[in-house]
């Protein structure tokens, strides 16, 4: 089967409407004849669909058998169930790409499949809290790393074929062995979301006349004070005083829990030693700040401010 037009342009399938799916489809318009929405959300597709994202949707089967290249940005469970099939399906000059934020399970998955070098295992480090096809921007990859996983295991083609996708994106590539991309991205992107989800849990609770567990007997009550001066905003949750900084650290805890539950679950070792960590460190602060133990804690500080500056640096 010749799955490119008579323009030389191969027909682009995006398995996963939302975000990622559509700002891709949106980033590589002009690289492929048409764009195929495939997603069991009717919701998305009918809105990639109005809004131009995609030309028409398909089956999945449909979808695969069809297109020239193949883009799944679904969650990482729907991704492992999707990818043998799709590469059963797919013509034998077909390219596949995927975009899960975990590599080792989605490598594993087909590291015996006959097809296996038609198949770019691939990260792009990019998103945002919102999500669906409404959100997508083009320009969301743009100046962004996308790690590519045992690049040796894909072919020639289909290796060039990523590496077109990602330039036209506007990405910087990185090779990484899948094992240590699960383990860096616990750090750098799980550990942050986790830590998201728990601060602004741990303040969804409106403020009760009674005290919390963490209070000191000295403290005013809330309610006591609230009762005594006008301009209080009453008894309401905490985040009713918050502000940017606030919003910086709990930004993406707006992402929903059917994307995230299946990538901690499939790098729940790297998650979880990440989290000790992190609990260990806090568990210093704390004990730091309990003593007044202030030059501990301004090393603390500068070793922060340091890291943080050469990110940034790397970052932009």
């Amino acid at each position: 089967m010749d799955n490119k037009t008579e323009d030389g342009k191969p027909a682009l399938a995006i398995f996963g409407t939302g975000l990622i799916g559509c700002s891709m489809a949106e980033g590589l318009r002009d690289m492929v004849s048409e764009i195929i929405g495939v997603d069991n959300n009717s919701a998305h597709l009918q809105e990639a669909l109005y809004r131009g994202m995609i030309d028409r949707s398909m089956s999945a089967g449909n979808a695969a058998a069809y297109a020239g290249i193949i883009v799944i940005a679904v969650p990482v469970d729907a991704t492992i169930e999707l990818l043998s099939m799709i590469l059963d399906r797919a013509d034998e000059n077909a390219v596949v790409i995927d975009a899960g934020s975990i590599k080792g399970a989605i490598c594993r998955s087909v590291a015996d499949h006959p097809k296996r070098k038609q198949f770019v295992a691939a990260h792009p480090m990019a998103g945002l809290a919102l999500s669906g096809p409404d959100a997508s921007d083009a320009r969301l990859f743009r100046n962004k790393k996308v790690i590519v996983c045992e690049k040796e295991n894909s072919s020639d083609h289909a290796l060039l074929t990523a590496l077109d996708v990602f330039k036209r994106l506007g990405m910087e590539l990185v090779y990484m062995a899948p094992e240590v991309h699960d383990m860096y991205v616990a750090r750098v992107s799980h550990l942050p979301q986790v830590l998201a989800y728990c601060l602004s849990a741990i303040n969804s609770e409106k403020i009760s006349g009674s005290r919390p567990a963490y209070q000191s007997p000295e403290r005013i009550e809330v309610k006591d004070y609230n009762e005594k001066n006008e301009k209080s905003v009453g008894a309401e949750s905490a985040v009713s005083i918050a502000s940017t900084g606030y919003e910086s650290a709990t930004r993406l805890a707006s992402s929903p829990a059917d994307m995230w539950i299946p990538i901690l679950n499939h790098n729940r070792l790297n998650v979880t030693g990440s989290l000790d960590e992190m609990i260990a460190g806090l568990t210093d602060i704390r004990d730091m700040i309990s003593k007044g133990d202030w030059e501990s804690l301004e090393k603390i500080i500068d070793k922060a401010n340091m890291s943080r500056e050469h990110f940034i640096s790397v970052y932009k």
